[in-house]
């Protein structure tokens, strides 16, 4: 809540402040106590948020806030309704400013870094919560939901990547009221693009890598590029920035007056290196890369400095993660020894390489569900395990099309044994999604099978001493949608039930 009751009147000269264009219409004094985008949980007092949207133009609702006590409407276009109404050139984002600072304005008070890329921004979004916590209590927000800083997932607060305006600026305040000093929080391109970070105020922009996906709502790689390069336009004067110059896109990004820190491992094309206004802070450089089974170990330099790290998570691509977040508690005041140490026990994301079982074979959770997320995934076990490669994956339903033939390919390089199956159809029909997927029986042994949980049942049947299972797409989600119904599915439970029933066998 703000520290003082704000009204309308001052709503509005604050939007202007931030370079909104604003008109009010009736009583400006009237006192706003807190926002609300859902005209259905609207309570006496709140400012109601109205815009159009691509599905919905929630002017429709207005009315409905009102009967429910709204005392006020943020529009883009009057409507007739008894109460004040304050109109807006840009609903979204005056909506995303209001909502912060009804709210209290909490990133005032906080330490913000928020992380954007294609893949990698849960993990290094847990890092940085990780990382700063050995200075502040920290939390992070993204698509596991609110972490506290116990580390603990609050209940009910996943969905999204990045939640709407105003249930990021209540996360941010309960938060804050908590003791919370420092925040991560991931930054997709829906959410960039949509304004709903906006009247944040970040202090580390963090970039780790782009590839195609997204793109039937973006529809070209350009665009996509401009919406993560929004992120650059809420950091504080003075913030800084890390960016991944393994992946050459981030090439693209603007020359913006900040503090940046280039991340890369050596011996790696390094070509994703923007053009750079402000200070360029030394490179943060990875090298003697040793990958294990249980984690990988290498050395950090950063100017002067070089040190050791132990990281319990797979993969090479969670050293560029672990890269990121050092360089994101470097910009905030840690030192290079003590962000190293503290990576040591660095948590394990769920459903990001995560090991479900180990025994009768490993079978590994991951979120991957973009071609280039998959090939990484891939890429990352085919050293660790001597036997075959046996993934399961699908691609989900009323999304981006043009990555399943891709995603396709990708299983077929990478993979010793592959079956195809559903992901979240949602209104598709998932034979259609399999034949587009368009598996051959090529460079791997194939199989198509609809159903998730048979799917799996399969691969544990196949699967031999040395061979390791992969469950491709699915990661942390506990459940499948299948039209519009939304139906409880668990992979860890799914494994555990169909190994208890001995169907595997």
């Amino acid at each position: 809540m703000a520290d003082s009751p704000l009204t309308l009147a001052g709503l509005a000269q604050s939007l202007r402040g931030a370079g909104v264009s604003t008109e009010l219409r009736g009583d400006g004094g009237v006192t706003i106590s807190s926002a609300n985008q859902d005209s259905r949980a609207v309570s006496r007092g709140q400012l109601f948020l109205a815009w159009k949207g691509t599905a919905t133009d929630a002017h429709d609702f207005v009315q409905e806030a009102v009967r429910r006590g709204a005392a006020a409407a943020l529009v883009e276009r009057f409507v007739d309704v008894v109460v004040p109404q304050l109109r807006v050139d840009d609903g979204r984002r005056a909506a995303a400013i209001a909502a912060q600072l009804l709210a209290g304005d909490p990133t005032r008070h906080l330490r913000v870094a928020a992380v954007t890329g294609t893949n990698g921004k849960t993990t290094t979004a847990l890092l940085v919560r990780h990382l700063l916590s050995a200075r502040w209590p920290s939390a992070a927000i993204g698509t596991l939901g609110v972490t506290g800083p116990d580390g603990s997932v609050r209940p009910c607060t996943d969905g999204l990547t990045t939640p709407g305006p105003v249930e990021i600026a209540s996360a941010l305040e309960e938060l804050l009221a908590e003791g919370v000093l420092a925040v991560c929080l991931e930054a997709s391109s829906h959410a960039l693009d949509q304004h709903r970070l906006d009247g944040i105020r970040v202090d580390v922009a963090v970039f780790t890598n782009l590839t195609s996906d997204h793109l039937d709502y973006h529809r070209t790689r350009s665009a996509y590029l401009d919406a993560k390069a929004r992120l650059l336009l809420l950091v504080r004067e003075n913030g800084g920035v890390v960016v991944n110059a393994n992946d050459p896109a981030w090439a693209g990004l603007p020359p913006v007056e900040l503090r940046w820190v280039v991340s890369r491992l050596e011996g790696e094309a390094a070509n994703g290196v923007p053009p750079f206004r402000g200070e360029r802070l030394p490179d943060l450089v990875a090298e003697d890369v040793s990958l294990t089974g249980e984690g990988s170990r290498f050395r950090v330099r950063w100017g002067g400095d070089d040190v050791a790290v132990s990281l319990p998570l797979l993969g090479r691509f969670n050293i560029e993660n672990a890269l990121a977040a050092i360089g994101t508690a470097l910009l905030m005041g840690e030192s290079l020894g003590e962000a190293a140490l503290r990576l040591v026990d660095a948590p394990q994301p769920r459903g990001r390489l995560e090991v479900t079982v180990r025994e009768p074979v490993p079978v590994i959770l991951d979120y991957a569900h973009t071609p280039d997320a998959l090939e990484r995934v891939l890429e990352t076990l085919r050293p660790l395990y001597p036997g075959r490669l046996v993934l399961v994956f699908g691609a989900g339903g009323d999304r981006d099309r043009g990555k399943r033939p891709e995603m396709g390919h990708v299983a077929m390089r990478g993979a010793d044994v592959v079956i195809v199956t559903s992901d979240n159809p949602r209104t598709e029909d998932p034979e259609a999604i399999i034949d587009e997927i368009g598996v051959e029986m090529e460079a791997a042994t194939f199989e198509r099978i609809t159903d998730r949980r048979d799917a799996i049942a399969r691969a544990l049947e196949l699967a031999r001493p040395g061979d390791v299972v992969l469950l491709a797409g699915k990661g942390h989600e506990t459940y499948q949608i299948i039209g519009t119904e939304k139906r409880p599915f668990d992979e860890r439970e799914v494994v555990r039930e169909i190994l208890d029933s001995g169907r595997a066998a």
